[in-house]
């Protein structure tokens, strides 16, 4: 780094972003499963990184998918990015397996099993009917309700944590852009 140039950074850079495309960093070509990729796809491993880009960034800020639940993820970046590659492929498993686990720090699993239970509590309260009576549910869909502002302040916190450990800066407090990073 140069000098008067501090840089703190948290996470690995798996792929880059240039011109609009995910393009593979140095790393696709060392780690075993990305470089295999490489070989087994000479024709679609570019759009197998843009999968496991979208699949596994944990930066929010470059990754349009990061909001969307992680029951969903999968199909919905597979019908943007007009896949026509196997994700059931074991090669294609392994790989984002791996970038899952290189992408994965204690912040982002907090935030995760944060995010997963607001997503499912979000989920019951819309989808379960009421029912009154010894037997209904009204009682435990109200005590739900109550909980969620307290499950929201910890998703938050924990939010801001990822934000923080995502964070790249320079001498000024100036943002790197992910290239720079």
């Amino acid at each position: 780094m140069g000098r008067g140039i501090k840089k703190k950074k948290m996470t690995v850079k798996l792929f880059d972003i240039q011109n609009n495309k995910v393009v593979p960093t140095e790393h696709c070509y060392t780690i075993g499963s990305l470089k295999k990729l490489m070989d087994e796809y000479p024709d679609d491993y570019l759009k197998i990184y843009q999968y496991l880009f979208y699949m596994t960034c944990p930066n929010p800020d470059l990754n349009p998918f990061f909001n969307i639940a992680e029951d969903d993820k999968e199909e919905v970046i597979l019908e943007q990015i007009d896949s026509e590659f196997s994700v059931e492929d074991d090669s294609i498993r392994e790989a984002l397996q791996v970038c899952k686990k290189l992408y994965e720090t204690p912040t982002s699993r907090a935030y995760n099993g944060i995010k997963q239970m607001l997503d499912r509590l979000a989920e019951y309260m819309e989808t379960t009917p009421i029912s009154h009576g010894r037997d209904g549910n009204i009682n435990s869909l109200v005590n739900a309700a109550a909980k969620f502002q307290q499950i929201r302040d910890s998703y938050k916190g924990a939010f801001k944590d990822l934000e923080e450990e995502q964070q790249s800066r320079v001498r000024g407090g100036a943002g790197l852009s992910y290239d720079q990073m």
